[in-house]
């Protein structure tokens, strides 16, 4: 039996999909900042607060983490070859991005408020 959940195909698509959701967000991201009229704290949190931009960040954060489970775990897999060694480095991941991703959620979840 494998430590590692996703066999084969599946972390190479989970890879590329949220790639490309990455991808997408940034150049949106980017394309706001440089075509904003005005630079300001209040521009800036009116933009970032709009509903369409939580919901973008929020996939772009999910996108992300799943991003860096997939590489962060083939990276373990491939490079530490001792059985607990590779648990604990995963683990360890695994606490760090779930953590990550509940930050994540009460950020946005705050700002709906």
């Amino acid at each position: 039996m494998s430590i590692y959940v996703l066999k084969g195909l599946s972390p190479w698509v989970i890879q590329r999909i949220s790639a490309v959701l990455i991808a997408l967000f940034t150049v949106y991201a980017f394309g706001c900042v440089f075509s904003a009229p005005v630079y300001s704290y209040e521009a800036w949190m009116s933009w970032l607060f709009s509903p369409v931009n939580i919901i973008l960040t929020g996939l772009f954060s999910v996108a992300l983490l799943f991003h860096a489970w997939v590489g962060l775990g083939d990276v373990v897999l491939d490079y530490l070859h001792h059985f607990m060694l590779r648990i604990v480095f995963l683990t360890l991941i695994a606490g760090t991005l779930v953590a990550s991703g509940l930050w994540v959620l009460k950020i946005l979840l705050l700002t709906t408020i």
